[in-house]
């Protein structure tokens, strides 16, 4: 599949803005689209219309130029038949925001989009999802570009299952002063999914760290992208969620994700040398660092420490991760005067 078209767009559509509510998500995606990226944008509303003096298209098949990206926020039900009309367009990809799907227990609605874009390979990211954070390109999430922060161009790549999750981690890179290069929020992962990003920002150039928050894989999924990750020639960090059974349910009813038994996965992760975020924290650390030293820790690690606690902590930190130390205290020389 050709990606290039999702992260990179020159044209975008819009289907499902209102023509009488400007705070429907089609219209914040739409607006702030127009006025804040490079992207060429269109709305689409069946209906037709003016919109903020521009017109709306019926149809994307209706729209004179092609589509790079197209963004469905419509009603669930009428999604299938928005697919069909990008492929008959030649439109590149979607992000689907639409939910109503799989996590819902609409595995039948979910199935038939899936199904129309793998015979046509049409890629899109979704359902459910808030889609792709691309700047200079492109911006879908539904969020008003005033209620969400942004951080400065940089080399770490997030994908996530969460929207919520990955707004957050935008926020904490921001606060610590980390670069993104790319944000994707793939929701219920109907079609592109963790495996097919890995090997996309592998090949990134703009891409020197890559992120994942994860609640769940297919079956035999798993195993696949930790031996992908094994293999990228970049640093893979993975945040999971699900690690109790009542998270595991917690997951299930979010994005229709299997769970999976958490303790394995750690230890399969920790096995093959792929880092493990424990909390949102660690992943904006690990990011930071990863993003700055590219060679791998070798030998033996010196500790400057103005305390012998602090001292110690950083020995029990590094000797947890199997790594040895020698610790050099600072010594304070007390001066008389006669």
């Amino acid at each position: 599949m050709n990606f290039a078209p999702l992260f990179q767009p020159r044209t975008l559509a819009v289907v499902g803005v209102s023509l009488t509510n400007d705070r429907h998500p089609a219209n914040v995606i739409y607006m702030k689209n127009k006025l804040r990226q490079q992207v060429e944008v269109y709305p689409v509303n069946v209906k037709g219309g003016i919109l903020q003096g521009d017109p709306v298209f019926a149809r994307i098949v209706d729209i004179p130029n092609k589509i790079d990206l197209a963004v469905i926020a419509a009603r669930a039900e009428f999604v299938p038949e928005i697919i069909q009309d990008c492929i008959q367009a030649g439109v590149g990809g979607a992000v689907v925001v639409s939910g109503g799907f799989a996590e819902t227990g609409r595995q039948d609605l979910e199935k038939q989009i899936v199904s129309l874009a793998r015979a046509a390979d049409f890629p899109f990211i979704g359902p459910n999802c808030l889609g792709i954070y691309s700047p200079p390109y492109v911006d879908t999430f539904f969020l008003p570009s005033e209620r969400i922060v942004r951080p400065d161009k940089g080399k770490v790549a997030i994908v996530s299952q969460s929207g919520g999750i990955l707004v957050d981690l935008m926020i904490k890179f921001a606060e610590e002063g980390v670069g993104l290069s790319m944000a994707v929020s793939i929701g219920n992962k109907a079609m592109v999914r963790e495996l097919d990003l890995l090997q996309y920002f592998e090949d990134d150039p703009q891409t020197q760290v890559v992120t994942y928050y994860v609640e769940g894989f297919r079956e035999k999924e798993g195993r696949e992208f930790v031996l992908a990750a094994r293999q990228c020639s970049k640093p893979v960090i993975v945040f999971k969620a699900g690690k109790t059974p009542a998270g595991t349910r917690a997951v299930s009813s979010h994005t229709a994700s299997m769970a999976g038994d958490y303790e394995v996965f750690s230890s399969v992760l920790a096995q093959y040398g792929i880092v493990e975020a424990k909390d949102e924290f660690e992943l904006v650390s690990f990011c930071e660092s990863l993003s700055c030293y590219h060679r791998s820790i070798q030998g033996r690690i010196g500790i400057i420490t103005g305390s012998g606690g602090h001292g110690a902590t950083a020995v029990d930190a590094c000797a947890s991760h199997g790594l040895s130390t020698r610790c050099f205290p600072s010594r304070k020389r007390c001066h008389s005067r006669n």
